[in-house]
């Protein structure tokens, strides 16, 4: 039996697992009803795991790492702060929301661990998992590695997927080399002097200030980096409690990100962006601080294990779906962190479009996203027929 035949077998399964979790969001690190669901499957398909460190991960192993290398296997689980406003078949009964399709993600790594588990006696190596929480604040990557995820055992290389809800059909896509941007997510407070909005003069205008800052470090954009190695910069938070109609306040908050497929242009963006905030402050008396919130470098899907994922994503689906390959995104993950300590990695997608009664389909994040099902079917046999063929091609 292929692992497609056995993923449309185990379908209904994998529903009933992801409505549950699609029902229930939690976000960030704290994700006690998630990790329950998932450990409740790990136990019920004979699976060990532990926690990663004191945090909310899971971990384990299945194989046999004497007969070869060993391969990381990762899904997101946590949602977003966001209220779901679908008219899915599914939808969140609290005030958060799975938009971005990390319900699928272990869903998936679920389903792919049972079918390898069955087949383990041949394979001809170790796979190791990971069940990631705090992937939308982009820092979670970064707290499994501090709490040792690439150690006892080490991966050899690593494979993820995310849901691509906006693709015109049902399928797997693939970038080689840069696959997602890096993002420096910030936060800028400026501490000016309130006055009367009638006599600006009396005070220091933090509002003014703020204005002047977002024109300056859109300038880096515009003066300080090649056309052909670019980047972006979004202020999408401006906060001024305090102020009115009349009333200059003393403090603005700035929240924002900037995001690069380029090394260099990432770091550039990196250094220049706190020295920009500080002059500007000083130009004009007041004062600023330039906070990071996070930090991930850019995705890159190395050549060999991405060549042979698509190979596998090919025999996996026999033709009945599409392997194609795409130009990179300026969305970020924080799987970066990791990937980037990786010999190999790949990073893909799942194409899983389901427009809504109006026949428009909408991207992750937004909170009217619905994602086809039918990517749990197309997700598992990719993944599994991936892991097992790079396990046995690359002892």
């Amino acid at each position: 039996m292929t692992y497609l035949e056995r993923a449309r077998e185990m379908f209904d399964e994998a529903v009933k697992v992801r409505r549950q979790l699609h029902e229930n969001p939690e976000v960030g690190f704290d994700l006690p009803k998630t990790t329950r669901l998932i450990k409740s499957k790990l136990d019920e398909f004979g699976i060990a795991y532990h926690n990663v460190g004191d945090s909310d991960g899971i971990t384990g192993t299945i194989g046999d790492s004497s007969k070869g290398k060993t391969l990381l296997l990762r899904a997101d689980m946590d949602a977003l702060a966001i209220t779901e406003m679908s008219k899915g078949v599914v939808v969140s009964k609290n005030d958060n929301g799975h938009l971005c399709g990390h319900d699928l993600h272990p869903t998936i790594l679920l389903m792919v661990l049972k079918m390898l588990k069955e087949d383990e006696d041949k394979l001809e190596g170790q796979i190791k998992f990971l069940f990631q929480p705090g992937e939308e604040t982009l820092t979670g990557g970064e707290v499994m590695l501090k709490n040792g995820i690439l150690e006892n055992p080490k991966p050899d290389a690593g494979m993820v997927i995310h849901m691509w809800p906006i693709a015109k059909e049902v399928g797997v896509e693939i970038q080689k080399g840069a696959s997602l941007a890096s993002a420096l997510n910030f936060r800028i407070t400026i501490k000016g002097v309130g006055a009367h909005g009638a006599m600006p003069y009396n005070g220091v205008d933090p509002i003014f200030v703020a204005s002047q800052i977002i024109n300056a470090a859109n300038g880096i954009l515009a003066r300080e980096l090649p056309s052909n190695k670019g980047a972006s910069l979004s202020m999408g938070y401006l906060s001024a409690p305090g102020g009115a109609v009349n009333v200059i306040p003393d403090t603005v908050v700035l929240e924002g990100t900037s995001r690069s497929l380029y090394p260099e242009s990432a770091e550039h963006m990196k250094s220049r962006l706190p020295e920009v905030v500080d002059h500007i402050a000083k130009a004009f008396r007041a004062e600023a601080q330039f906070e990071v919130l996070a930090d991930v470098p850019a995705l890159i899907n190395t050549e060999a294990i991405t060549e042979q994922l698509q190979s596998s994503a090919e025999e996996a689906l026999q033709g009945e779906y599409p392997v194609k390959n795409v130009g990179p995104y300026l969305a970020s993950e924080d799987y970066a962190h990791i990937a980037a300590k990786l010999p190999e990695t790949c990073y893909f997608f799942i194409g899983c479009p389901e427009p809504d009664e109006n026949g428009k389909t909408y991207p992750v994040h937004h909170p009217l996203v619905q994602f086809n099902e039918e990517a749990l079917i197309v997700g598992s046999a990719t993944m599994a027929t991936a892991a097992f063929n790079w396990l046995r091609d690359n002892k």
